[in-house]
């Protein structure tokens, strides 16, 4: 997020920024927890708002640009590869084939009603872009809690219930979370050298160091404590990947809002921003650690 990793002393504005994104998160987590935990049906619920809302927060910030994606054909070719995605724990034909190839041609046919508008070619790059970035990345959520093998080994969680999809989202998103709070923490302490001056002023290279070491750790301590089925040196690759593409997304992000003129996607998390704001490291590290995990547990 823009305020990670900021140099300068805490301000009363930037201490109630910080009390208001703690309040958020002792809200929120709880939720994610039951819903990860309870079934894949509600992390598939989950996904499917969470990218409605983004998609609308993102083409929101598209138009804030000047340009004019489709909101309708946007959500619903997201909701299409939503559902592939889903449909992929239930049978063995792959639908996302399919249904990315349709989402393809109906978004570029609808196009042709506003043939006599400018601007259609970026309208409908930018629609199209839009929903499979979200849906896609989001997606592999869904993915991740359909893992069910290999079995975890014994662990104070595992003792109740708790399946490998659901441990494996937790780590994730433990890795990806504690990598942002310690870059905040170590950013604001220590941050003296500015990692990306234009898209994002406040991050430095040294609360990247601080969140990089909170990611590795994290990883080890997964393993150790979900009882994750792969070695302590894998858990710590895990956190070591995840550190690096978690802060990619951010800045990913930060160049979409920086392209726009924005420095918040949304305002719907206070002390967060949008749903964007919030998910956009996870955007990036849920699908890259999905597959480092597929490969450490083949």
């Amino acid at each position: 997020m823009d305020s990670a990793n900021a140099a300068s002393a805490a301000s009363p504005r930037n201490k109630s920024s910080l009390a208001q994104r703690v309040l958020s998160a002792a809200i929120l987590l709880p939720l994610i927890i039951v819903l990860v935990w309870w079934s894949l049906w509600s992390v598939a619920a989950a996904v499917v708002i969470a990218t409605v809302i983004g998609l609308i927060e993102l083409y929101a910030a598209f138009r804030q640009g000047g340009y004019h994606p489709r909101t309708a054909i946007g959500i619903g070719c997201a909701l299409a590869v939503v559902l592939g995605m889903a449909l992929q724990s239930l049978t063995s034909f792959d639908f996302l084939l399919p249904i990315v190839t349709g989402a393809i041609i109906m978004s570029l046919v609808a196009e042709l009603v506003y043939r006599n508008q400018p601007g259609s070619l970026p309208s409908w790059g930018l629609t199209f872009a839009g929903a499979l970035y979200l849906s896609w990345l989001f997606g592999h959520f869904i993915l991740l809690r359909s893992l069910d093998a290999p079995p975890l080994h014994d662990s104070i969680f595992t003792r109740f219930g708790m399946q490998p999809g659901v441990a494996w989202i937790y780590c994730i998103c433990a890795i990806t979370w504690i990598q942002d709070t310690a870059a905040y923490f170590v950013g604001r302490r220590f941050g003296r050298h500015k990692l990306a001056p234009v898209l994002s002023p406040k991050k430095t290279w040294e609360g990247a160091v601080g969140g990089m070491v909170g990611s590795v750790l994290t990883g080890l301590v997964c393993v150790m404590l979900l009882g994750l089925p792969i070695t302590l040196l894998q858990g710590a690759l895990l956190g070591l990947v995840g550190g690096t593409v978690g802060p990619l997304g951010d800045l990913s992000e930060s160049l979409i809002k920086r392209q726009v003129g924005l420095k918040d996607a949304g305002n719907l998390i206070p002390g967060h921003g949008g749903i964007l704001d919030r998910a956009d490291s996870l955007l990036f590290t849920a699908p890259i650690l999905y597959y480092l995990i597929r490969l450490f547990t083949l």
